[in-house]
């Protein structure tokens, strides 16, 4: 049987997907998230590219055919890796926008991680707003159209958390598209991240992912856990909306 469209239309980071969520960041310990290749020679089709870490990743699935159920002929290019942070993918970043992807929208999202090198000794949210500043940058310079998320903060902590500022704040400056979360995982009576809305749980149980009260362990979440609808929804719907404006 052949492969789906989905999987037709996608371009991994690689075996990075096929470990668990401990190993892939001792990867990026090991690695530096050394990036990888520009495409092959020849002609090929407009793409919407995903940078971040594990909530982008573990809600892949969804996004993904979203994306290119909206944009069809279109495919994605996704650079999502647990554990890191925008400084993780800098050079990655540089690689793709200058070889023949055909990148026309890039989404960046990033949940507040800081435990890789290029972390360590930094504020959190100065060491995002830099960074994120430094990746808008890098796509803005190409005319490239930008999604940026503020990722969900662990429930309990109050909104926006530091990451998230930094994100609202850089999508400010730079006019940036801004897929502001923060109403779908909040409660609005104490400001805070919550588990549940409604009664209906939209975090896993370590108070950070997207999995429903599904183990956390596994590469993807299942597609139709409240939270990851909560969130892929308006990303893909975010992309799929700049992606119509290219011509």
């Amino acid at each position: 049987m052949g492969r789906s469209t989905s999987s037709r239309r996608r371009e991994r980071s690689g075996p990075w997907w096929l470990v668990g969520s401990f190993l892939i960041a001792g990867l990026v310990v090991a690695t530096g998230c050394r990036p990888l290749p520009g495409p092959p020679p020849g002609i090929h089709p407009k793409r919407v590219a995903f940078y971040g870490d594990s909530l982008l990743a573990s809600s892949a699935p969804r996004w993904r055919t979203l994306t290119v159920t909206g944009l069809p002929n279109w495919s994605t290019l996704e650079r999502v890796l647990w554990g890191t942070a925008p400084c993780d993918h800098l050079e990655q970043m540089a690689v793709d926008a200058s070889s023949n992807w055909n990148i026309e929208v890039v989404v960046i999202g990033f949940y507040g991680n800081q435990e890789t090198p290029c972390t360590i000794d930094r504020d959190l949210e100065t060491l995002y707003r830099e960074d994120l500043g430094t990746a808008v940058r890098i796509w803005q310079a190409r005319g490239v159209r930008v999604v940026l998320v503020p990722m969900p903060g662990r429930v309990g902590e109050e909104a926006p958390s530091p990451a998230a500022r930094a994100t609202r704040s850089v999508a400010a400056e730079s006019g940036a598209e801004l897929v502001d979360l923060t109403d779908s995982f909040v409660d609005p009576d104490t400001g805070r991240y919550v588990g549940e809305i409604d009664g209906v749980a939209v975090r896993s149980p370590d108070g950070i992912h997207l999995c429903d009260h599904h183990e956390i362990g596994h590469t993807y979440c299942p597609s139709e856990a409240p939270g990851v609808v909560r969130l892929a929804d308006p990303i893909a719907a975010a992309a799929v909306a700049l992606g119509k404006t290219v011509k």
